[in-house]
């Protein structure tokens, strides 16, 4: 009997409220995994294990509630912004920083969906961060966009 493998994604967001009817709906279509998280130990998660996919919001604050309401210290990078985390982020992703010694459990050239309520002009910073599996979307977005946008991100090269 075959199995089918859940495609795991991160999505790393502070924004747990607005952000869980997303992941909910993902999780509801039986074929996704997803972890919403912007704390700190998402570094330490991405050196052991494996995602498929990571959507990025670029700005994190330094705090946040998570969903279920207990304020959390997240993700940050010395002498970056807060509003520009996101940016630092996928930068150390795709620079391989995020190993685990010699290995790293999810793989520096993942696909990347950033998410930002901010406008383009945020990612002229990481145009060299940007391969062909990286793509853009600003908030609000339309859902059926959003997983079109996924599904093709996730296609075999």
């Amino acid at each position: 009997m075959m199995t089918t493998r859940t495609t795991r994604i991160l999505l790393l967001d502070d924004a747990y409220d607005s952000m869980w009817p997303l992941k909910s709906f993902l999780e509801s279509l039986g074929s996704y995994e997803v972890i919403l998280t912007a704390q700190a130990d998402v570094i330490h998660r991405l050196a052991h294990e494996a995602f498929d996919l990571v959507c990025i919001d670029i700005m994190i604050h330094p705090k946040s509630l998570d969903a279920d309401g207990n304020e959390v210290e997240n993700v940050q990078f010395p002498g970056v912004n807060w509003q520009k985390t996101g940016i630092a982020f996928l930068q150390h992703l795709r620079n391989g920083e995020f190993a685990n010694g010699k290995e790293q459990a999810t793989s520096p050239d993942v696909p990347v969906l950033i998410l930002s309520a901010v406008a383009e002009y945020s990612l002229q910073e990481i145009k060299t961060s940007f391969n062909q599996f990286t793509r853009y979307m600003e908030k609000p977005f339309d859902v059926g966009d959003f997983l079109k946008t996924v599904e093709q991100l996730l296609q075999p090269v």
